[in-house]
């Protein structure tokens, strides 16, 4: 937790040195007042930062490793933001005589003032893991009008508006006159837009990485998935996740989805299995893959095992409903190793054969097992857990957002400390 810590100040650090080199040589280089170098200085800044959230969007695997994709995924939002603030105060402090070059501007602040926007509302978990009122307004909107997909491509205007400003610098005549800025201006575009472009090539053209060996339904609504890794030097953790895009089969769709893993590599090093729950358009045609199919995996993604690994007292793995997969992996890996409590709320429904034949097992390797079909309160669970369990314990709980959220404040309410608790937040 430390190196992350120490980790993710650097990233964060990162973000606001990026905009610097152009910065100075813009301030060097143009005569103007200090005002209005500041007031351009903005706009540059925020041009910087759109172009780092096409980068931070490729999720690198090597930034992931050290502060988690939580943490890089909380930095892409803050930092939308504030490249829109620093936008908007650019926008309404400049001037121009030149209409194209004023409109293009323009447009792209309307353009990125949409995208911040409806991402705020829709994509993050800021609101609608938050606000029943923006929860049940994403959910209709996506069942009556917006699909994912849909969602995703607006999310893509933002290289519409990076276009927008590159043509809005460009057309700035005083800028040509400034030694070095728009090489290293168009530098910086260059390098973004070329990292994300060779990020969806390799995405859609690059080899696969597994295939389907497995896809049969366990219930209505469960459906399990087998892949075989075909590197075997791509071996995963447990806990971990991966974004799967199912190749050649043209009943789903081609994008990238994110699943936890349900097994872990002591069984198995080259096999993964996804349990994966039927809900919406995509995971209900899961069950439509035939066996042979080939994936491409991005990832495998996360720090879970790294974390239980290095707990030096009681770790308590805590599922709700659908999360409780990457919490199974968890357990089958470290049951005999570690002090292992698997705690699971079930949504109101009992566990299926199979989840009951897993718990049976890994009770029998020592893992304390409590599943209730509905939440637990705090007065169950101060019984169920005991003292060295609060004082000492680490908790990883896994499931829908806004659940996790209550289910920490009830942990932090019986003794734990927020330091103890570690999450991974399904936003729907």
């Amino acid at each position: 937790m430390r190196r992350q810590k120490i980790a993710t100040v650097l990233a964060w650090l990162l973000m606001f040195i990026l905009p610097l080199p152009l910065i100075m040589l813009l301030n060097q280089g143009l005569i103007e007042t200090a005002t209005n170098l500041v007031i351009y200085d903005l706009g540059l800044a925020a041009y910087v930062w759109w172009l780092a959230l096409v980068v931070i969007a490729t999720r690198p695997k090597w930034l992931e490793q050290l502060i988690g994709l939580p943490t890089l995924y909380s930095i892409h939002g803050v930092i939308g933001i504030v490249a829109l603030v620093a936008a908007t105060l650019h926008k309404f402090n400049s001037f121009s005589m030149f209409p194209l070059i004023k409109e293009t501007g323009n447009y792209a602040w309307y353009l990125m003032l949409f995208v911040i926007g409806y991402a705020v509302l829709f994509m993050s978990g800021w609101l609608i893991d938050r606000s029943k009122l923006f929860s049940d307004l994403k959910r209709l909107l996506e069942e009556k009008l917006l699909k994912h997909q849909v969602l995703v491509w607006l999310h893509r205007l933002v290289f519409i508006a990076i276009g927008l400003v590159w043509v809005h610098v460009m057309l700035i005549p005083r800028l040509g006159n400034v030694a070095g800025f728009r090489a290293v201006f168009n530098l910086y575009t260059l390098v973004a837009l070329g990292w994300y472009v060779v990020y969806k090539v390799n995405q859609k053209f690059g080899q696969a990485d597994a295939i389907v060996s497995e896809n049969h339904s366990l219930s209505a609504d469960l459906q399990q998935v087998v892949l075989k890794l075909k590197d075997p030097q791509k071996q995963y953790r447990a806990g971990d996740f991966y974004f799967l895009a199912f190749k050649s089969n043209f009943k789903i769709s081609g994008e990238a989805h994110p699943f936890s893993v349900a097994s872990a590599p002591t069984v198995d090093p080259n096999e993964v299995v996804f349990m994966i729950h039927k809900l919406g358009d995509f995971t209900k045609r899961i069950e439509t893959i035939p066996v042979g199919t080939k994936v491409k995996l991005e990832g495998p993604f996360g720090l879970f095992d790294r974390y239980v690994k290095e707990a030096k007292g009681p770790v308590i793995l805590y599922g709700l409903g659908t999360g409780v997969a990457p919490l199974f992996s968890l357990a089958i890996q470290y049951a005999g190793q570690k002090n292992i409590r698997l705690i699971w709320s079930t949504n109101g429904q009992e566990p299926g054969t199979y989840y009951t034949e897993q718990l049976e097992q890994l009770a029998k390797q020592g893992v304390a097992v409590n599943v209730k079909a509905h939440r637990f309160v705090a007065g169950e669970l101060q019984q169920l857990l005991s003292q060295a369990e609060v004082q000492n314990g680490l908790v990883i709980t896994v499931g829908s957002a806004a659940v996790v959220l209550k289910v920490q404040q009830t942990l932090r309410d019986i003794g734990f400390s927020a330091t103890q608790l570690l999450d991974e937040r399904i936003t729907m």
